[in-house]
């Protein structure tokens, strides 16, 4: 095995772990950065079949009648018809690992915690508001440890973007991140 002069090494070491922190180091993006320039990205499209994601199920809701359930959910459904439609998105984003700050409205909850949410610019969008263009909402899905005590706060969002559009019960979406680490918001 041949000897290598320690400064070598060492300078070789270094420069491996620069590399690594650059390539770990997460793009911060704000909301206006999810919306194309003038002429750039390709217009947000939803397939008109398929599965909706956060499509209630009855049997989790048997307090309420037929009558009441149904009701309800073309409550939800209706949100999505207010919500502005042609909006494009970005598909260079698509695969970069990227950090976002927003509000959580879930989507997708199992007891008290929630795996699967819409990460908006403003609290209670696509609840109480109607939803922003696709272009302003990410699908995050795979959560863990997250509670619906925890959804009133502001958080940051990290994870690998994909340029996705999907359908949820509330709102058309354009981007998706999966498993995604969830932090407080603290500037």
């Amino acid at each position: 095995m041949k000897n290598y002069h320690p400064i070598l090494v060492a300078a070789i070491l270094m420069a491996g772990l620069l590399i690594g922190q650059a390539v770990a180091k997460p793009l911060v993006l704000n909301w206006d950065d999810l919306v194309p320039g003038e002429g750039k990205g390709i217009t947000l499209s939803v397939p008109e079949k398929g599965a909706v994601i956060g499509a209630l199920k009855r049997e989790e809701f048997r307090e309420y009648s037929t009558e009441e359930f149904e009701e309800f959910v073309a409550l939800l459904e209706a949100q999505r018809l207010y919500q502005p439609q042609g909006s494009s998105i970005r598909t260079d984003l698509d695969g970069k690992t990227v950090r976002i700050a927003g509000y959580i409205t879930p989507v997708e909850i199992d007891g008290e915690n929630v795996t699967g949410f819409l990460l908006v610019p403003y609290l209670g969008a696509c609840i109480h508001v109607p939803s922003p263009p696709g272009n302003q909402i990410v699908f995050v899905s795979k959560v863990k440890n997250l509670t619906l005590d925890d959804i009133y706060d502001p958080v940051w969002v990290s994870g690998k973007l994909q340029a996705k559009p999907l359908t949820t019960i509330l709102a058309d979406v354009g981007y998706r991140i999966e498993g995604a680490k969830i932090k407080p918001y603290k500037e």
